[in-house]
């Protein structure tokens, strides 16, 4: 490993919104990472529903599926990327 002086900038407090199960801190913590990453610092910080939760677990599958850059998705996995889409767009609404 190269020596490598690590450089410490000034640390910033990330609120981030309470689980409302005892099962989604995945679910959140890959919602705050994403947050995070993209700048979207209005997300950070408002109380998450189980509904909420849904749509979230609705939109990570939505984007492993439809956005991988892996390998092309067969005809089935096309099928069930727009009924998961439709499923998600019909929460949101």
């Amino acid at each position: 490993m190269a020596d490598v002086e690590l450089e410490i900038q000034d640390v910033e407090w990330v609120f981030s919104p309470q689980q409302p199960d005892g099962s989604s801190c995945g679910v959140l913590a890959i919602a705050q990472c994403y947050n995070y990453l993209t700048g979207n610092t209005t997300q950070q910080s408002y109380d998450v529903t189980k509904h909420d939760i849904k749509v979230m677990r609705l939109r990570i599958l939505w984007a492993i599926m439809h956005l991988s850059k892996e390998q092309p998705i067969s005809e089935s996995d096309v099928t069930t990327t727009s009924k998961t889409l439709q499923k998600l767009q019909k929460e949101l609404e």
